[in-house]
Formats: structure tokens, sequence, C-alpha cells
């Protein structure tokens, strides 16, 4: 029987070879319609697959040349910290943001656990998968990471775990930036 830690990698190295199979795209530059033909409506036009996402602004140097760029650079930040830089992390992350990825990192500045100070508590990990999501989870990308927590008390001896978050980009003038941050496990 593999032990749970074991487990929780293999399920993690799986899932980011499934999602990594479905290719990495850009999905705001083509058209991705369904197989099935795209119907017209009543004024002849083509049906559409929804709206586009809004444009927004961002801060001088957040802006990444890829959606793929800005999910890595602030995945990379969102993964590395310490009890110590966890409040200026955070108002890096918010800079490197907006929307509601920018809200939750404002949120952490404002009220940092106290617990992390505490037991010295300190987060080193890396990407590594990202991928688009598909159907229901189309215009939303699977980052998945490998972290390592340490500290004191609860935190110490802690293993090694791969975390999947669904995550949301925006265009911006220039480029793109993280707009939604949303860890699953």
């Amino acid at each position: 029987m593999l032990r749970l830690g074991t487990r929780v990698a293999v399920m993690a190295g799986l899932l980011a070879l499934a999602l990594a199979g479905c290719g990495i795209s850009d999905p705001y530059t083509a058209s991705h319609r369904s197989p099935r033909q795209a119907t017209t409506s009543g004024a002849g036009e083509p049906d559409d697959d929804g709206p586009s996402p809004p444009r927004v602004s961002a801060t001088h140097g957040a802006v990444a040349t890829t959606p793929q760029a800005a999910l890595i650079r602030f995945a990379g930040l969102y993964v590395n910290w310490t009890a110590d830089t966890l409040a200026a992390d955070a108002r890096r992350l918010a800079l490197l943001s907006t929307g509601q990825a920018r809200a939750q990192a404002l949120a952490e500045v404002r009220d940092p656990p106290a617990t992390l100070a505490r037991y010295d508590v300190s987060n080193s990990g890396s990407v590594a998968a990202i991928a688009t999501g598909q159907g229901a989870e189309r215009g939303r990308w699977a980052v998945v990471t490998n972290e390592q927590t340490d500290g004191y008390g609860p935190y110490q001896g802690l293993p090694a775990a791969s975390h999947v978050t669904w995550a949301t980009v925006a265009r911006v003038a220039g480029g793109w930036v993280v707009s939604g941050w949303y860890p699953g496990s």
C-alpha cells in the first residue's frame, strides 16, 4: 500500500500529465467553437461563445507577454514566502494582479495569520504544470505546484505536497495579468 504522500504525488503527477495533454494555448487569440457547426441567430450573425474578457488596467511592470508567463510569475511568488516576508510578498502579488486575485492579496496584507509568525512558517515551491481548462472550466487555467511548508509546532515535518489552483487571467494594455486565484488543494 502506498503512503498518503506518495499517493498524492502520484495523483498530482497524473493530473499534470492529463492537463498538459490538453495543450497550452491562449484562449483569447482564436475562436474556440464547439465541434458542432455555429448556428445563426435571427439577425443572421453567428452565435458567439460569450463576451470578450474585460479590458483592465495594470501597474507598470506587472504585465506579462503571455497568460502562462503571468501565471508562472504569480504562482512563483505565491508559493515562496516566509512569515517575515509574507506581507511584502502579498503587496507584490497585488501589484501583479487585478480583480479577485488582487483583493485576495490585499486581504492577506491587512490580516496575516498570526500563527505563521508564531511558528516561523515558510513555504517554498515551484510550478509543475499549467494548462487551459476545458469544457466547464474553459477560460480558466489549472496551475499545479509542488510545495514544501516548514516551521515549528504543527508545521514541523510536514511532507511536500502538490497543489492545484484554478486561475483566470485578464488582457491588459501590453499583455496579461492574473485576475483570479482559486486554490483547490
